[in-house]
């Protein structure tokens, strides 16, 4: 109930402070969670409509992640050339490892039918929480040569995917590999990696981040103008 309550927040503030234009993949992500998780509740568990309505919107929740993935990268690095070269290179190497890990299930003898369709949802998933965990890290370590703070919409998105994909990877391999972690258990740590992230979302957009207020700018005189332009990046060069 905890994403519930949290995602339906998150929803309202959107809407409120008009981000939707600026996430719009975000927000439909947020939106088609929070309308299966509550269409689940009213649903038989092991039912044959409860299946088709969680795989179907998983699929689809996994295409809304790959493409926040596209959105933040675009926020956070559309300022630099170089970068966006960087990451098409990056975009190449892993659609090609997509389609020969595709090329794998399907010519994999054993595998028939819907076992074949569950396979390649969560094949997708799994590399879409790699690069969403990997997206952090980036995101991380040219934070301070960015000039980017933790402040910003953007890096708030990326911390909430990539905390719930590395933790939502590392329960798996303690579960598929390790056989640390019961299926139960397996549930229980899924979901509340999802309620971390869910929490850090929340934290992002159901505050306003307090602005450091300017006390003093020179009017029209450029030497001051340039005196203060160089203290701040003294300041800021300090800092980092």
């Amino acid at each position: 109930m905890i994403p519930l309550v949290l995602q339906t927040a998150i929803t309202v503030v959107m809407l409120r402070r008009r981000l939707v234009t600026i996430f719009p993949i975000f927000f439909s992500y947020t939106v088609l969670v929070l309308s299966r998780e509550t269409a689940l509740l009213f649903l038989q568990y092991s039912g044959d409509l409860y299946a088709l309505v969680y795989w179907c919107s998983e699929a689809l929740a996994v295409l809304l992640g790959l493409g926040v993935i596209f959105e933040t990268v675009r926020h956070l690095f559309a300022p630099y050339p170089f970068l966006r070269i960087l990451l098409k290179l990056v975009w190449i190497v892993g659609i090609i490892a997509a389609v020969t890990a595709l090329l794998m299930l399907v010519f994999a003898n054993g595998i028939t039918g819907s076992d074949r369709v569950f396979e390649f949802i969560i094949l997708v998933e799994r590399s879409v929480r790699f690069l969403q965990a990997c997206l952090l890290i980036l995101v991380t370590a040219l934070m301070s040569r960015l000039g980017v703070t933790w402040h910003h919409y953007s890096v708030g998105i990326v911390a909430g995917f990539g905390v719930y994909s590395a933790l939502d990877l590392g329960v798996l391999e303690f579960r598929a590999h390790l056989r640390f972690i019961s299926d139960a258990g397996l549930v229980l740590l899924t979901s509340a990696a999802y309620n971390v992230a869910a929490i850090i979302w929340a934290s992002y957009f159901l505050r306003s981040w307090r602005k450091t207020p300017i006390e003093y700018l020179p009017k029209t005189n450029l030497t001051e103008w340039n005196e203060t332009v160089t203290e701040h990046v003294d300041q800021w060069y300090r800092r980092y």
